[in-house]
């Protein structure tokens, strides 16, 4: 594991050394008593040392490389999938392998340390064509855990994509066969830790549909919509309307609900900026989309909105950065995974970060857990394969 630029280990020094000269001082000078003195130094220091690293745990950050890939010219776009804590406690994250299957990795310590993967649903085999990824997880009321991914023939043309999913009954150790999610024409995709539940039970799953070229500009034409099931995941129907800002796209959405009981959509742009739409009705009908001028995006990628479970505020994150390979400017890199905090449902926003910064890597695709109120593990890809960031909930809060 390594710490991120946040984690300042030094504060440990700053905290314990004055505390230790003071305890010099007032050693007393005869030979038997300062050797008891100087024990009882050394234990005060190991108690102060270990009393401040509590204190400072839920502002650490730490990164642990957990699927190690040779180093490419991008990060693994297409791997990250979800993660999802079972009834034991432990966790399993969800990403696609490098032969098209959607693999699973199991972590029994809280993210710090992953086991050998595992196949959660095999590639697509010929004479189909084709490929699977972006897989998100969640647990449905019944206490079924649900698994979604894009089945996706790009770029073969005309363009086909839909996401389907799995249901599993004893903690993912067997699946059902896979049924689609996404009932609707044309090309259609929900990306990876999209599945969320509305305070009235609804499953929600918020998609990008290329309403515009239809079969050109992968990355052009694309309107923002939503999938929801009443009946815990057993059937799905789509929203009336689009968030349809053509010929701005309105890409990767991804949607929280607010404590007025709307639906905020926040998506990503190439205008510069992510965008963001409402639904007062459950996501069965949409506001106009806008801008949010507030956030930064000068390289579009996929954005994420969750609520904290330890303060109630939003948190957002998204690509803030953008750089260039010096050998090759034709090769652009999201190089600034950041986030903010907003204590006004999503209006304002303060506590900007870096979760990952780094002009010569390439990052995003990120999922996110919330292990209690005071960890949250983040998924996400980078040029050397696929890491999780352990997060303490402080740390958002905090500054670079």
């Amino acid at each position: 594991m390594k710490a991120l630029s946040a984690f300042t280990p030094w504060r440990l020094s700053k905290v314990s050394f004055p505390l230790v000269f003071q305890q010099k001082n007032q050693t007393r000078q005869t030979k038997g008593k300062r050797v008891m003195s100087n024990v009882g130094l050394v234990c005060i220091v190991v108690l102060i040392a270990l009393s401040a690293m509590t204190v400072l745990a839920d502002g650490v950050s730490e990164d642990v490389h957990v699927v190690k890939w040779p180093k490419g010219t991008h990060g693994y776009r297409g791997s990250m999938g979800d993660m999802i804590q079972l009834r034991d406690g432990s966790v399993v994250m969800s990403y696609t392998e490098r032969d098209s299957s959607i693999a699973g990795v199991k972590s029994e310590d809280q993210g710090k340390t992953w086991g050998a993967p595992f196949t959660l649903v095999s590639a697509v085999k010929p004479p189909a064509k084709g490929s699977i990824c972006h897989s998100s997880f969640m647990r449905c009321k019944n206490g079924d855990l649900l698994l979604s991914y894009i089945y996706s023939t790009y770029p073969t043309t005309p363009y086909y994509g839909h996401n389907y999913y799995r249901r599993s009954a004893d903690e993912g150790k067997t699946w059902t066969d896979q049924y689609v999610m996404t009932p609707y024409p044309g090309y259609v995709q929900a990306h990876n830790d999209r599945l969320f539940t509305l305070s009235t039970g609804r499953i929600v799953s918020v998609a990008e549909y290329k309403a515009h070229l239809p079969s050109t500009s992968d990355h052009s034409g694309y309107t923002g919509l939503a999938f929801f099931s009443d009946d815990d995941g057993f059937s799905w129907q789509s929203s009336t309307n689009t968030v349809d800002l053509y010929p701005m796209e309105v890409q990767e959405a991804d949607a929280v609900e607010l404590k007025d009981g709307r639906v905020m959509m926040f998506a990503r742009t190439y205008s510069g900026h992510p965008v963001r739409a409402y639904s007062s009705d459950g996501c069965v009908t949409w506001s106009k989309g806008e801008e949010m001028k507030e956030l930064e995006m000068p390289y579009a990628g996929l954005p994420t909105v969750r609520r904290l479970p330890s303060t109630g505020d939003l948190l957002f994150i998204w690509i803030s950065g953008k750089s260039q390979d010096k050998n090759d400017p034709k090769i652009n890199w999201r190089c600034t995974l950041s986030s903010a905090i907003s204590k006004d449902e999503g209006k304002t926003f303060e506590h900007f970060r870096k979760v990952r910064h780094d002009p010569e890597d390439d990052f995003g695709y990120q999922c996110v857990e919330f292990l209690g109120d005071n960890l949250v593990l983040m998924g996400y890809h980078a040029r050397d394969g696929l890491h999780v960031a352990r997060i303490g909930t402080d740390w958002f809060y905090g500054k670079d």
